[in-house]
């Protein structure tokens, strides 16, 4: 007996020596070591002026056209050179809520932006060379232009604090910069275009612009030039009430240098634009020029640090930061949101507005992620002051409780939802969805309870009242468009990803914050009854009738995919269906992609962890116009981006690769933090620091010849932090061993209290750095316009 307890003793003791060696190798398995428990910050070894500075545009020959040449902006004011003839420069400045009030007419035309005038530089001598730079870190450029006749050395900015646009010109030998002011009539370029198309072509001219040009449309007054207290100032009256006010003054000093102040102000329905203009110009007359200089450059200064990104493929990481930079220069909070051209060039489009079937969604889908969220904020502070706008935008019939706006809206957001049959529907709902991925970033539930929900809910009541009941017990939607395709259809996949994403965003803030409102269970009967999406052989259709069936740069029909995520790999069931949808949409035969189809289908094989894909469709856009010189857009060289043969601007599809860029090293999606989820081949050396993640997380990381290095995660909310990552981590510092826990699908998931941090190490890596992959100076610079192009 005494024997056989031995035994039981012997095979315990064998068992219990197992069971600890599996517990520890379990441990290792998540790389965890139970020592480290105190924090080590991550250091940052960024030096943004040196950094950046690789990444400025640069001149060496003359910018011919606006979207050649330097661009600043400061979110409100923007400005643009570029040359006319051999003794001429054009210095375009406009504002981007400089819009006509019309409520008769089109009203993309009766409430268009208007264009107001610009600045013409003379040259004595005949202009015979260029140099420039567009200085990111400064937010300035500094150009020399050689004529027969000596040089005209010039700087300019538009100053990130004061509405200002400021030109300083240096001249030697026997030239001279002579300026004057141009003003342009304030008439909507649309109707302008359709004018001159009648004019021109009579009946021949397109049916648009027939139609454009026979809506009514009272045409502003000429503006007025005049000297007001020493300033001069251009006043354009508006027929519908307001004015726009230009003034500026030029200064010579004892130096020799010539400097101008603009300044161009915008008010409704009240007549003190012009007054409003003169008065920022007196604010600034006794500064300093050191301090007027040094006050601009601090809030760029400041700016950029907010997050950093560095990749292996040089050419894309400028192209990347110029994007940070520009939309910074186009749009800020408690200033203008960004529409299709930002605060630049206007008489050149039809497409003077904002647009919300797609340009202003795609705009602002990087900035979250990004964490540039006081710029982000020129759209959702206006959402939230604008809510009974979006109320009043409504057809009588759908009482108080619904919101809706049109595809096109100016800054004001008055944009009235289509009576009678339907079309686009989903413009407000799909921008809620912008503003909720900032939301989940920054988790501000004050916000999201007081300001937000209350959007959305009389956003998903539109759908709510005119949503149908089917005899088959399901609800339906009447016909409504996806975005530009051709007809109606019922059950449109665009509207019904939409509604159904809103029905499930109202259940869960509903039940995370117990709110208990009395819609909830009328949402959940709903989307238990919703129609599933239309589907054929060839994957999602555009609606129930309606195949995807022509070449189309439009990938509505899979918003579900791209960028709500309610479809997703995560369900193995629709893996196959969101392969053969995508598959199918940007390889169908024709001529119909466009710059931000390549950005969607690079962001879409992203999220199918597919970093090749992605990566091809990226290469794709950057090089479109090499690749596709018949395409309808075109990349230019300083990164503008144009489309059809009028070459008019739309600026969202250079911001939309950004996402899909952030995509593929960052997404956090259904509740899962994945770090490097779809990264090419040729992307080996990665570094990030600061991206914004769901559930308020900071997260920075490092990948370092295809290894990732480390990954460190700050909570800001207490938020569950769920992990997917390759890294193969021989240390954690930050937390205490019971915060880890291996999940069963590989994940990790890690307890972070609110403010707390976790830095996960690659073994041998002893302290968590980000500074920029190193990289061939030859490939620096690779934007403006040079002599090689």
């Amino acid at each position: 007996m005494r024997i056989e307890n031995n035994r039981i003793n012997i095979v315990l003791c064998l068992l219990f020596i197992c069971l600890f060696i599996i517990s520890t190798a379990s441990v290792k398995a998540i790389g965890y070591n139970a020592n480290d428990s105190t924090i080590s910050s991550l250091k940052s070894k960024v030096n943004y002026p040196e950094f950046l500075a690789r990444h400025d545009l640069i001149w060496t020959k003359s910018p011919k056209n606006w979207y050649d040449g330097p661009f600043l902006g400061n979110g409100m004011l923007g400005s643009m050179l570029y040359q006319l003839d051999d003794h001429t420069f054009r210095i375009s400045i406009g504002r981007a809520d400089a819009e006509d009030h019309k409520t008769i007419g089109t009203p993309f035309i009766s409430q268009s932006r208007l264009p107001n005038g610009y600045f013409i530089l003379k040259t004595v001598g005949k202009i015979t060379g260029f140099k420039g730079r567009l200085d990111l870190y400064n937010a300035e450029t500094r150009v020399t232009i050689s004529t027969d006749r000596g040089t005209i050395s010039l700087r300019g900015l538009v100053h990130s604090i004061d509405m200002i646009i400021f030109y300083e010109f240096t001249t030697s030998a026997n030239e001279e910069a002579m300026l004057k002011f141009v003003p342009l009539k304030a008439i909507a370029p649309a109707r302008l275009q359709a004018d001159l198309a009648v004019a021109k072509l009579g009946d021949k001219a397109p049916s648009s612009r027939k139609r454009w040009a026979s809506s009514p449309y009272k045409y502003n007054p000429d503006p007025k030039l005049d000297i007001i207290e020493g300033y001069h100032v251009s006043k354009q009256s508006l027929v519908a009430g307001g004015e726009i006010g230009t003034a500026w003054k030029i200064k010579n000093d004892i130096k020799g240098k010539k400097q101008l102040f603009i300044s161009i102000e915008h008010s409704f329905p009240k007549l003190t634009a012009t007054s409003d203009a003169i008065r920022h110009l007196k604010k600034i007359q006794n500064e300093s020029e050191e301090s007027f200089i040094q006050r601009h450059r601090t809030w760029w200064h400041n700016y950029y640090p907010k997050s950093f990104v560095s990749i292996d493929d040089t050419r894309m990481e400028s192209f990347y930061w110029i994007q940070v930079y520009k939309f910074a220069s186009g749009a800020r909070k408690g200033r203008a949101f960004m529409d299709t051209m930002g605060p630049w060039i206007v008489e050149n489009t039809a497409w003077a507005n904002g647009w919300f079937d797609l340009n202003t969604q795609l705009s602002y889908w990087f900035l979250s992620t990004a964490n540039r969220l006081d710029i982000a904020e020129s759209l959702f502070s206006k959402m939230d002051e604008k809510l009974q706008t979006f109320v009043d935008n409504m057809p009588e019939s759908y009482g108080d409780t619904c919101a809706g706006m049109s595809a096109i809206s100016p800054q004001t957001f008055i944009s009235k939802f289509p009576k009678g049959k339907l079309g686009f529907t989903g413009e407000l709902l799909w921008t809620c969805h912008d503003y909720w991925l900032m939301l989940e970033r920054t988790m501000d539930v004050d916000r999201i309870t007081k300001k937000f929900f209350p959007l959305l809910k009389k956003s998903v009541n539109t759908y709510l009242h005119f949503m149908i009941e089917g005899k088959d017990g399901k609800v339906h939607l009447p016909p409504t468009r996806s975005p530009e395709y051709v007809g109606s259809g019922e059950d449109c996949n665009f509207n019904l990803a939409l509604f159904r994403w809103g029905l499930n965003t109202l259940v869960h803030i509903n039940n995370k914050y117990k709110l208990n409102d009395s819609s909830f269970s009328t949402w959940k009967d709903v989307l238990s009854r919703l129609v599933e999406y239309p589907v054929n052989e060839n994957g999602y259709m555009v609606a129930k009738d309606i195949p995807f069936a022509m070449s189309h740069r439009h990938y509505s029909h899979l918003l579900m995919i791209y960028p709500l995520c309610e479809v997703n790999i995560d369900q193995p069931e629709n893996i196959e269906l969101i392969k053969k949808s995508v598959d199918h949409w940007i390889n169908y035969p024709g001529d119909g992609n466009s710059g931000y189809s390549w950005s969607g289908a690079a962001a879409m094989y992203a999220l199918q962890g597919d970093g090749e894909k992605a990566g091809k469709y990226l290469d794709i856009f950057m090089n479109m116009q090499k690749l596709y010189p018949n395409n309808p857009g075109e990349i230019h060289t300083t990164t503008m981006y144009t489309e059809t043969k009028r070459v008019q601007p739309v600026t969202e599809t250079p911001f939309s690769l950004c996402d899909a860029m952030q995509q593929m090293i960052l997404q956090s999606w259904g509740g899962t933090i994945r770090i490097f989820p779809a990264v090419p081949k040729s992307w080996k050396n990665i570094v990030f620091d600061g991206l914004l993640a769901a559930g308020g997380f900071e997260i920075s990381a490092s990948r370092k010849d295809g290894i990732t290095e480390f990954v460190r995660i700050k909570s800001k909310a207490g938020e569950p932090c769920i992990l997917k990552t390759d890294l193969i981590f021989d240390r954690v510092v930050g937390v205490k061993r019971s915060a880890l826990k291996l999940l069963s699908n590989g994940r990790i998931k890690i307890d972070l209290k609110k403010g707390e941090e976790v830095i996960l190490y690659a073994k041998g890596v002893n302290i968590a750095v980000v500074k920029p992959v190193s990289s061939n100076p030859k490939s620096w610079n690779s934007f403006g316009l040079k002599l090689d192009y």
